[in-house]
């Protein structure tokens, strides 16, 4: 997976790489790991759309 460049991302892909990264904060200061475990998932999940829309925008200029 190569990093992407944010500048370059469109700007709801931003949005949603930032938001998994506060969920990510968020987690590191909870104990319960079930909360824990949900935000990750979350996390992951954003990531995974933000790549999403990345990657459509990348094809899209090819």
């Amino acid at each position: 997976m190569k990093p992407a460049n944010d500048v370059a991302l469109p700007s709801r892909a931003l949005r949603l790489k930032t938001e998994a990264g506060n969920c990510l904060t968020i987690a590191v200061g909870k104990t319960d790991p079930v909360f824990v475990g949900e935000l990750i998932d979350e996390a992951m999940r954003l990531m995974r759309r933000s790549q999403e829309l990345a990657n459509g925008k990348a094809a899209a200029k090819d």
